[in-house]
């Protein structure tokens, strides 16, 4: 059995993703911007109901702002980030040992992922250490042997020994 994940075209989906989310950004900030300037440019003389529309909207656009930077823009950032570094980035690849599996999400890197604790052998002795994957459900049990690629941390491919 064999897990893969197909690194150029998440690259793909995500930088496309990353670049319509970036335009869609400019797109509205544009707007905001322009419409502020012409309420209150073409106000006339008593501009001061105008002044405070302009400011309203400028205040309510910052609160997106700062939601969408936090929240939507920065997960899609780290994404696009990890993919983007995947190829001149140092992977390594070794044989280890399932010891348990983790249902519950992380944050490692930017990026939500589900641990997975492994047992790796250097000669006699054994380190048991954390990776994580994208998927929850990677088909190996308890005990599997696998020889895995992680990047960063991350599982990228895993083929089962049996």
């Amino acid at each position: 059995m064999k897990y893969s994940v197909d690194v150029g075209s998440e690259y793909q989906k995500i930088k496309s993703k990353f670049l319509s989310y970036s335009l869609l950004f400019t797109g509205i900030f544009t707007a905001v911007l322009v419409g502020d300037v012409l309420l209150v440019a073409f106000s006339g003389e008593n501009y001061t109901v105008s002044l405070i529309i302009a400011i309203a909207i400028t205040i309510l656009f910052s609160w997106f702002a700062i939601f969408f930077f936090s929240n939507i823009y920065n997960e899609v950032n780290n994404r696009y980030r990890y993919f983007k570094g995947y190829d001149s980035g140092v992977k390594a690849t070794e044989e280890v040992e399932i010891i348990k599996t983790g249902d519950e999400l992380a944050y490692v890197n930017g990026l939500y992922v589900y641990p997975l604790f492994i047992r790796s052998y250097e000669g006699l002795e054994h380190k048991d250490r954390i990776i994580y994957s994208f998927e929850n459900n990677l088909g190996y049990e308890v005990g599997d042997k696998l020889t895995i690629t992680t990047y960063q941390r991350i599982l990228i491919e895993a083929e089962s020994h049996s």
